[in-house]
């Protein structure tokens, strides 16, 4: 059965006017293969209003067997594999809206966090093996990385979907830091390379799985 990945990236936020790599790298893998699996590229907006609604299609329309989302975290030096989302929205930085949230939950009733499904240990394993910078991270923040993160997984288990899914944050790109000295960055080639060696890893995970038992998508 043909297998697929849902590959998510931000368009450009406040943080980083003009440009987001996470974005652009989905866009282009869009249809590629990884394997035996499809990937499915999608960017999608930095605003909750809109990125929750269509994350949640996205997973409807597409049952993806595992969902990896990406966004740019501006000053890290490596791609950092998240192991951990919060049900919380809490950030003065507004989204793409001009709306800014505190304490206030993703999914009212929700859990209070999820754990990656990744394989994040063969996913470092083979970042390193790429010679690329990587890292494991605790916390992907509180703003709309981590609502994405969030809501993949809520949407996996809502769906009795136990495939793979998770979140990689990734430095911003040489140009788009030119006017911020001394901020670590990473080019886009490396950060392309990397993803692909971290689908690589999601893809083998899915190999060695029976293919899933979900529940049935809604009329």
């Amino acid at each position: 059965m043909p297998r697929t990945i849902l590959l998510t990236g931000y368009n450009p936020y406040a943080n980083a006017p003009g440009y987001n790599p996470t974005g652009v790298l989905a866009r282009e893998l869009d249809g590629r293969k990884v394997g035996g699996a499809t990937i499915v590229g999608v960017q999608i907006p930095v605003a909750v209003e809109d990125a929750g609604p269509r994350l949640r299609r996205l997973l409807e329309r597409t049952r993806p067997d595992a969902a990896l989302a990406m966004g740019v975290a501006p000053g890290r030096p490596a791609l950092s594999v998240e192991r951990v989302a919060l049900n919380v929205l809490d950030f003065s930085v507004p989204d793409n809206r001009g709306r800014r949230y505190r304490d206030r939950p993703i999914r009212r009733g929700g859990p209070a966090a999820y754990l990656s499904t990744l394989p994040i240990r063969p996913i470092l394993a083979a970042l390193q093996r790429e010679k690329i910078p990587a890292e494991l991270s605790d916390t992907a923040g509180t703003y709309l990385c981590n609502f994405a993160m969030y809501t993949l997984l809520d949407g996996f288990a809502l769906q009795g979907n136990p495939g793979p899914a998770g979140f990689i944050h990734v430095p911003q790109v040489p140009a788009a830091s030119l006017d911020k000295a001394g901020q670590p960055s990473m080019e886009y080639a490396t950060i392309r390379r990397g993803i692909l060696a971290a689908l690589r890893e999601i893809e083998a995970t899915m190999t060695r799985r029976p293919p899933p038992r979900r529940r049935a998508a809604r009329a």
